[in-house]
């Protein structure tokens, strides 16, 4: 029986996954919590995890460009959990604190490359309206490929999910997670 009706989804321990999720759990070597809770589901983590790795190993978005849209979602839907993953591997991708406290501001803050700057107003267009509004689409057209263009939908899409399942599933942070000088 599920503890979805007390208000969270427990993440499962690994050595708990399914057999079928052997593989999944080799490429991830150590899940975090939000992969603990998709496993409970294991057709559905079997068939996110490519889509994931997609993201995170072969986006043709550069890494910084990555995090940017990842740290605005977090942002724009006052996701702690996420917020506090990508402050690390944003910075990892050489965001410095700077900019990731400017990621608040969004895309008409300052000092932002014309390309950075189109990508958190493309987060901001997909939360209200579900599409990007077509002065920031034509706009990215100018800049990025068709490759680019679609990961950055599918960037902004996955982790508005991610967000949701995050926030209604209450998953917390992993027991052994720090993050070092906050922003």
């Amino acid at each position: 029986m599920s503890d979805a009706a007390d208000g969270r989804l427990t993440p499962l321990k690994p050595e708990d996954w399914d057999p079928s999720l052997r593989e999944v759990l080799a490429d991830l070597k150590k899940p975090l919590s939000i992969h603990n809770v998709v496993a409970r589901n294991p057709v559905l983590m079997a068939n996110y995890v490519d889509f994931r790795n997609h993201i995170v190993k072969s986006s043709s978005l550069s890494g910084r460009e990555r995090e940017l849209i990842i740290l605005r979602v977090a942002h724009k839907t006052a996701c702690a959990y996420e917020w506090d993953h990508h402050v690390v591997r944003g910075r990892d991708a050489g965001l410095s604190d700077e900019e990731i406290v400017r990621v608040r501001q969004g895309g008409d803050a300052p000092d932002w490359a014309p390309e950075e700057a189109l990508l958190l107003k493309a987060v901001d267009d997909m939360l209200a309206q579900t599409e990007i509004a077509r002065p920031t689409w034509a706009a990215m057209c100018e800049v990025f490929d068709d490759n680019q263009l679609l990961d950055a939908i599918f960037t902004i899409g996955t982790y508005i999910i991610m967000s949701t399942i995050l926030k209604t599933a209450n998953v917390p942070h992993e027991d052994d997670f720090v993050v070092e000088d906050p922003v």
